[in-house]
């Protein structure tokens, strides 16, 4: 089946309806043009119609049907290696529960098992997320769900999707996640494939990250970080995991972000460290 054949079909299975508005308000537009002779007019109406069904495809039914937007993802990507789009957005309003979740989709001119693993794994995770939403609805209380996404870095060799998560219900919560993907093998990437088998980069890793905290509490004693002796003994940051998130920034400077109270109290945020270590770069094996 091709294209064509999948995306009728596919709008067939769909209950919404592209807006009769839409092609009346064509028509009006040709009514009220100045008098011409008929051939003129169906050649205007010929060519209304046209650039009605384009853009019906390119934007109206992404919008209305995740099925056809489904569908679209079969077309050529141009201009970039990888590319991420929403595929599906998810919205509820019920009384002082709030849900708004736009889900992504990585999508390239190849095939990429690194994409297809990213994308199932952002699936299963936001619907988990609407899952425990709608759970949420039948209980008393306050539940206020977003989640949106952007793209990090877009280059020859690197791309990185960050999915922001952020969750109000007693307190805030946020909880971000990066996705990475060597556009040379289209292969997902973590903290662990950065550096060579025998590097032991989570010590070196660790060791800045424990200093940097160290200098942020002696130059601001409003930052506390569960570092050495502060915070209870469960608490303490000791070292970060082989999938530990990072990013590349701007500079290619690696970037290790913490989530809110993963490494201090609710009052320290969701800090970030910028990574300097001559070592660690000496070291890396892929660049931005």
């Amino acid at each position: 089946m091709n294209l064509d054949q999948r995306l009728k079909a596919m709008a067939e299975q769909e209950k919404q309806q592209v807006p009769a508005a839409f092609q009346q308000k064509i028509n009006d537009t040709i009514e009220s043009l100045p008098e011409c002779s008929k051939k003129l007019r169906k050649c205007w109406q010929k060519l209304a119609a046209g650039l009605a069904a384009l853009l019906a495809i390119a934007i109206l039914l992404p919008n209305l049907s995740s099925t056809i937007a489904y569908a679209m993802a079969d077309l050529p990507v141009i201009g970039s290696f990888f590319q991420a789009v929403t595929f599906r957005t998810y919205e509820q309003n019920n009384g002082k529960n709030h849900a708004y979740i736009e889900v992504p989709e990585i999508i390239g001119e190849d095939h990429s098992h690194g994409a297809e693993a990213i994308n199932k794994e952002i699936s299963d995770y936001t619907n988990e997320l609407i899952r425990q939403f709608e759970t949420e609805l039948h209980a008393d209380g306050y539940f206020n769900l977003d989640v949106t996404w952007d793209v990090v870095t877009d280059t020859d060799q690197w791309f990185t999707l960050k999915v922001n998560t952020t969750l109000i219900m007693a307190s805030a919560a946020n909880e971000v996640r990066y996705y990475h993907i060597d556009v040379t093998t289209g292969e997902l990437k973590t903290l662990a494939d950065l550096f060579p088998a025998d590097f032991d980069y989570l010590s070196i890793i660790s060791s800045e990250l424990k200093q940097q905290m160290r200098e942020r509490m002696e130059t601001d004693p409003r930052q506390i970080y569960w570092v050495d002796d502060n915070g209870a003994e469960g608490l303490r940051f000791e070292q970060i995991t082989p999938d530990h998130n990072f990013y590349f920034n701007s500079a290619g400077q690696i970037v290790i972000p913490f989530n809110k109270y993963e490494v201090g109290p609710g009052s320290t945020g969701s800090p970030e460290f910028i990574l300097t270590s001559p070592q660690l770069y000496q070291n890396l094996l892929y660049t931005p």
